[in-house]
């Protein structure tokens, strides 16, 4: 027996040792193969979800975000495009771009919202985990486990409410946007979406409300605060919750030092650090500074073309025609001017309570305030808000930004902190007008001029430069708002471009625009137009037209004086603003014809068909009437006043440009020949008229230019005008009591009042621009030649006639001298006959004075009219002019319809 068969019964079956190795194969792989499994089921779900995903408006919602335009702040700039002088928002949100955030911002954010942000992918596990066992030790919710991805989406797409509902579809959403776009992308949409209160939404509309900076130039601790407030906007305001916003500020701090953001000593000194706010919204914008009526006549032209929304939410740049420099001017020209007319009766009065800064907004930092007045350098003279920081005893210390001052205030007006008066700078500024540039470092004084101030030779073109006082001290008095109120227009007559617009004192305490929407009596304003009917009807200015007593009906109109001045050219009653010539003038050319000129001119309201309406009696508002002048100036063209010369939208795509876009932009209203004469007439009120304060401005060239207008007084002195024009500017500027027919006091004429703050604005804008001429007056054309020649003829009958009756008056006198045997002269017989028609008796037969008032008023009409620097005299009548007749007429004057009695 061998071995072999006692020792089979050791050897396995090789199936059975084969087996135990298979299970042992299978034990190991079972458990990869199974997540290989999984793993391609999760996989082949999340495509079928994927896949189902993209048919729903939610995937559509994140894809758009490729496209997404966000409610953006509307601008409007001055004429430069760079001034910033208003802004319009429902959410104010001023886009940035990543690379524009600055990365402390960025990392203020991730440290309290997301420190695992540039790691996860739209959610963070770890970060739940975490949000969750801090929650368990606390017994309470003290940490979320939402990634900054998520926040946005709940921003975006989504309610605030709380479910498991909204929470899943939040993670979806987020798992979306990362998968789509960028951490970059990401981080700049949260950025430009966040809401911090005061309706700020981003971090650069944050900064600037909070703060009135941009974002790039905020330190630690105001990122951090900006970093706090989105988790609670209410909850953290710095203004209404000042030590909870601190106490969050400060955990962003302590947070990017653990991130290893910043160092151990910024964090201390960040935390250190007060809270300083200078809030400034787009409301104190829009309705505190000196361009409030141009901004917020910007608006309502806005939303008739774009609608509310489009306005506050389009993100449209508006560039309008506003000089910057300009406005200012014009602002402060205003308010001197109603201040000066206050002092004439009586001083200065409070009508209206000073608005306190510390009452309107609780929590607001005084030492951080800016008004938007104060963003402009100040300048001598110049009326401006200063805010009272502090008061002992009777003694207020006044801030104007980076300018100071102390002031003693009356214990009848007391003052407080957190007061917002009003103040007129004495000295100390940094320049002398807002159209002077600002002098950094003093100046050697220049040697004084020796010229007297009105006298003829060398005088300096500007007032010398002023060196500001040490320290940014101003001397400054106190002023109170006065009652009654102005306007100023100035525009280029050439192109219609409005460069300055004032409605009133100031926008924050009368949102009523004087300058548009105010509809007033404009006095003798109006007569240029009746003038203007009088030479396009063959009238020249050398013609005579009488100012001798004239009825109609139950009216007999008067002038200012009382007195009459007999026959008198038609220059020289335009000058001297004569009312009985005016009416005499709309009799001679018919009412018909003079309301239609009116009409032309581009004046709305009707005139009155009445002969009163020559002096005046239409309701017109300024911008009518300054658009009106500029025909005179731009040979007989009215161009279409306009604030804004183009509007852009948020990609700069120019949607709107006046000159391209707008078919009307003039018009032709008379010819350049009666454009000419009117301007040599109305030039004639300011060399020798009732605008001759003019000539008397010794500060500046004004009284070297050449220059034409006129002044108004409605009865009752209840409004004062003037509107004055150079070849190329038309300025107007009005006077009264808003609302009311008010009397403004007696004396309170167009010269007295009104005519002063147009040469207050004046003289500064157009110091240092070119001194133009106006053109030579062309010929007229062969239709008004043949009016004018028709007029020759009718007035020489008309002067035959008077010359005939004349001689047999004096036939007669002479025959009764006979029969009575009483010798005597005319003269002495009959001391009341006119002094011109004695001489003319005495010295020519009746032919002789026809032919030789024919001729010089042929003369007169042939008489070059070239621009000149001197002042002409004004014509004085002489026998020989042809309507002196009129002083004696031979016969009662044509009756008139009855006119209304203004």
């Amino acid at each position: 027996m061998s071995n072999a068969l006692n020792l089979s019964h050791l050897v396995e079956d090789p199936a059975a040792v084969a087996r135990p190795g298979w299970s042992r194969w299978w034990r190991w792989a079972a458990l990869p193969l199974s997540l290989v499994i999984s793993a391609s089921l999760g996989a082949l779900t999340t495509l079928l979800f994927l896949q189902w995903f993209a048919t729903t408006d939610d995937y559509r919602q994140v894809a758009a975000l490729a496209d997404f335009q966000p409610s953006v702040v509307t601008r409007v700039y001055a004429d430069d495009g760079r001034t910033v002088i208003g802004e319009f928002a429902l959410e104010r949100r001023v886009p940035l771009s990543y690379d524009e955030i600055p990365l402390r911002m960025r990392q203020a954010i991730m440290a309290i919202e997301d420190a695992r942000f540039e790691y996860h992918w739209g959610v963070d596990p770890i970060g739940l985990a975490r949000a969750a066992w801090k929650n368990f030790l606390a017994g309470r919710t003290v940490e979320g486990g939402s990634t900054l991805t998520q926040q946005l989406t709940k921003i975006l797409f989504l309610s605030p409410e709380r479910t498991i509902e909204r929470k899943i579809q939040e993670a979806i959403l987020a798992l979306q946007i990362e998968r789509q776009y960028t951490k970059e992308q990401i981080m700049e949409l949260y950025c430009n979406q966040i809401n911090l209160g005061g309706g700020a939404y981003g971090v650069e509309a944050g900064a600037q409300y909070y703060f009135g900076k941009s974002i790039r130039d905020c330190s630690i601790e105001e990122c951090a605060l900006l970093a706090a407030i989105p988790k609670a906007p209410s909850g953290y305001s710095p203004i209404l919750r000042p030590q909870e916003a601190k106490r969050r500020r400060n955990l962003v701090i302590t947070n990017m030092l653990e991130a290893g953001y910043i160092t151990a000593a910024e964090a201390e000194a960040a935390k250190a650090t007060e809270l300083k706010l200078n809030v400034t919204s787009a409301r104190e914008l829009n309705t505190s500074g000196p361009f409030a009526y141009v901004v917020e006549e910007v608006r309502r032209e806005l939303e008739s073309r774009f609608g509310t929304r489009g306005t506050h939410t389009g993100g449209l740049q508006v560039i309008t025609t506003i000089d910057a420099p300009a406005q200012i001017q014009a602002v402060n020209a205003v308010r001197w001017g109603l201040h000066r007319y206050e002092e004439r009766h009586g001083g200065s009065r409070r009508d209206t309570p000073i608005p306190n800064i510390l009452e309107e907004l609780k929590g607001k930092d005084l030492s951080t305030y800016r008004h938007p007045e104060w963003a402009y350098e100040p300048f001598n003279g110049m009326y401006l808000h200063g805010l009272v920081m502090r008061v002992t005893g009777r003694t207020a210390e006044v801030s104007f930004g980076k300018y100071r001052a102390t002031v003693t205030f009356s214990p009848d007006h007391p003052l407080r902190e957190g007061d917002l008066p009003m103040f007129v700078i004495k000295s100390g500024a940094p320049r002398n007008s807002a159209m002077e540039p600002v002098i950094d470092t003093p100046l050697p004084s220049a040697p004084a001029s020796t010229s007297a101030p009105g006298r003829k030779g060398r005088r300096e073109s500007s007032p010398p430069p002023t060196v500001p006082a040490p320290n940014g001290v101003l001397q400054v008095e106190l002023r109170s708002l006065p009652a009654v109120a102005g306007a100023l227009l100035c525009l280029d007559a050439r192109t219609g471009e409005i460069k300055t617009m004032v409605g009133g004192y100031d926008f924050s305490q009368s949102k009523f625009n004087n300058a548009t929407q105010a509809n007033r009596q404009t006095g003798s304003c109006f007569k240029p137009f009746i003038y203007t009917a009088a030479i396009e009807n063959g009238w020249t200015p050398d013609d005579l037209v009488s100012d001798t007593p004239f009825q109609s009906g139950n009216w007999s109109p008067r002038n200012y004086d009382g007195g009459f001045t007999g026959p008198i050219p038609l220059r020289t009653a335009l000058a001297k603003s004569r009312n009985i010539p005016a009416v005499r003038l709309l009799a001679s050319v018919g009412i018909r014809r003079g309301a239609e000129m009116v009409r032309r001119f581009g004046i709305t309201n009707p005139m009155a068909p009445y002969l009163p309406s020559a002096l005046g009696a239409t309701e017109v508002p300024l911008i009518e009437m300054v658009a009106a002048y500029s025909v005179f100036p731009n040979k007989g063209k009215r161009a279409k006043p306009h604030l804004i010369r183009r509007i852009l939208d948020y990609d700069g795509r120019t949607l709107f440009d006046f000159d391209r876009d707008e078919t009307e932009r003039e018009t032709r209203v008379i010819s350049d020949y009666v454009a000419a004469q009117m301007v040599d007439m109305m030039r004639g009120v300011v060399d020798g008229g009732t605008a001759t304060k003019i000539r008397a401005v010794a500060d500046g060239d004004l009284n070297k230019r050449q220059i034409g207008g006129k002044t108004g007084t409605v009865n009752d002195w209840t409004d004062a005008w003037f509107i004055g024009y150079t070849p190329s500017i038309t300025c107007g500027v009005w006077i009264g009591y808003p609302g009311e027919k008010r009397t403004l006091g007696k004396g309170e004429t167009g010269s007295e009042a009104a005519l002063p703050m147009w040469i207050e604005f004046m003289k500064v804008y157009l110091r240092g621009k070119p001194i133009e001429t106006f053109d030579k007056a062309p010929a007229p054309d062969a239709e008004l030649e043949k009016l004018q020649a028709e007029r020759d003829r009718q007035e020489r009958k008309e002067l035959e006639s008077g010359v005939a009756t004349l001689m047999e008056d004096t036939e007669t006198s002479s025959a009764k001298r006979a029969i009575t045997g009483q010798p005597g002269s005319p003269r002495d017989e009959e001391p009341t006959r006119p002094r011109r028609a004695q001489t003319l008796m005495e010295e020519t037969t009746g032919q002789t004075a026809v032919d030789e008032a024919q001729s010089a008023k042929r003369a007169q009409r042939q008489r070059p009219s070239e621009p000149s620097d001197v002042v002409p005299p004004a014509p004085k009548p002489t026998v020989k002019k042809p309507s002196f007749i009129t002083d004696d007429p031979p016969k009662p004057p044509r009756r008139e319809p009855p006119g209304r009695d203004r």
